[in-house]
């Protein structure tokens, strides 16, 4: 350890000319500067983790960026940018693969070292990459924000209120059906966050409930109802080439907690009882112990009557919702439902499994089934597709039911939960 200090000075002797010491003078001077700008704004001041934006968007990503976006436009708070590096300019440092949004409420954190200091930019920015869970402390930040269940490691020595989003408690709920590697990460680290977090937000009151039962004070958790998906952003144009005249439409990863298999097995009776249903389109991608869905998937395809997609657009899947006979949803759990809502949104019939999350989110726009009674989805399935009026009622109550959820909404709700957690009440006297 000792070696790294000795070569800095030795970089410092060796570059130390009177214009790269002014240089470098200047640069510690506007860092300083900095941080005391920031711990000088008047307005609520937020620290976000944004590590999020730095793979492909998933649900988390996307209710991150929503967020931001309806909140950026804001002048009553200050929105301040964490990334996986406070280092700008370092080649080997990652890169966000979406635009951070903008607007007078969002400030990104960022530094860099510029040539002609006393040492090499690699070595500063090494330096900085170091200090970074100081500088960001410094920062001195009201509110530190994790968006998804986790605290960074950049925020371990800032002081402001502790507010993070359990987005569902699958890895508890149904360990079976969360990969292994994954689930074991996030439980090493969740009960610390249910612990220190100032405030824990979920998307739905479901959630809420399971945090309170397993023994989180009610107080310390908010249920916020998220927006709608990336399917609302994209026009419909038209269905990929293989869809089907008719068709009935699963949207989600082909993986245990999906509940593909119930799926299949009710289509399956449906055709025993010569009910003819329309043939199952299925939309997402192959998951974890996903074999034996992929040798069932493959057999019905053989057979003619299932028709698996992949991944498709945003605009081809907002065609796909709106051309639907049934949108299937037979879940084993869910921590709000997305699928459910963009169906209501695009006025698509909706079977989904009886969950209280599901019917939190659905209510009477939907018809229920136990995610592991085939039969029952035969039964509901079938009777959605026989009754043209019970369609349409659907499609109605699905609309009317999909505008209680906005996420201007949520970002104001979120925003009004930051500022009870940087103000919470006094105490009652004893």
């Amino acid at each position: 350890m000792a070696e790294k200090p000795r070569a800095v000075l030795r970089a410092v002797l060796r570059f130390g000319s009177p214009r790269r010491l002014r240089r470098t003078w200047a640069w510690l001077r506007g860092i300083a500067a900095e941080v005391r700008r920031r711990r000088a704004e008047p307005r609520l001041t937020v620290a976000v983790d944004v590590n999020s934006f730095y793979e492909p968007l998933t649900g988390v990503g996307w209710y991150l960026h929503q967020i931001l976006v309806h909140l950026a436009g804001r002048d009553d708070i200050r929105l301040r940018l964490y990334g996986q590096s406070l280092v700008e300019g370092d080649p080997g440092a990652p890169r966000p693969v979406v635009d951070f949004p903008a607007g007078p409420a969002v400030e990104r954190v960022v530094y860099d070292a510029p040539d002609g200091l006393v040492i090499p930019p690699w070595r500063a920015r090494q330096v900085l990459r170091r200090l970074a869970p100081l500088l960001a402390a410094a920062d001195g930040n009201q509110v530190l924000f994790a968006p998804n269940y986790l605290f960074p490691s950049l925020f371990r020595l800032a002081r402001g209120a502790r507010v993070a989003t359990i987005h569902d408690l699958g890895v508890r709920k149904v360990p079976w059906a969360v990969r292994p590697d994954s689930g074991e990460a996030l439980l090493e680290r969740l009960d610390r966050t249910l612990f220190e977090a100032d405030l824990l937000l979920t998307p739905s009151e479901a959630v809420r409930q399971e945090l309170i039962e397993m023994g989180v004070a009610p107080g310390r958790v908010r249920a916020i109802h998220h927006g709608t998906g990336l399917v609302a952003e994209g026009e419909a144009t038209t269905t990929p080439a293989r869809t089907p005249p008719r068709y009935a439409l699963h949207v989600g990863t082909v993986e245990p907690r999906k509940n593909v298999s119930t799926l299949l097995a009710a289509w399956r009776l449906l055709r025993l009882r010569r009910a003819e249903p329309p043939p199952l389109v299925l939309c997402g991608g192959f998951g974890w112990q996903a074999e034996a869905a992929r040798r069932e998937i493959g057999a019905a395809e053989a057979e003619g009557w299932l028709v698996h997609l992949g991944y498709v657009s945003a605009e081809e899947l907002a065609a796909l919702y709106r051309g639907a006979e049934m949108v299937a949803l037979p879940s084993f759990y869910e921590g709000f439902g997305l699928p459910a809502v963009e169906a209501l949104r695009a006025g698509a019939p909706l079977v989904a499994s009886d969950l209280p999350v599901l019917r939190e989110v659905a209510g009477d726009a939907a018809l229920y089934a136990p995610p592991d009674r085939p039969d029952l989805w035969a039964d509901r399935a079938g009777e959605l597709l026989v009754d043209d009026g019970l369609r349409e009622e659907l499609r109605r109550r699905g609309r009317e039911r999909a505008r209680l959820f906005d996420w201007g909404q949520a970002a104001a709700e979120t925003a009004r939960a930051f500022r009870a957690a940087a103000d919470p009440p006094l105490p009652e006297a004893l």
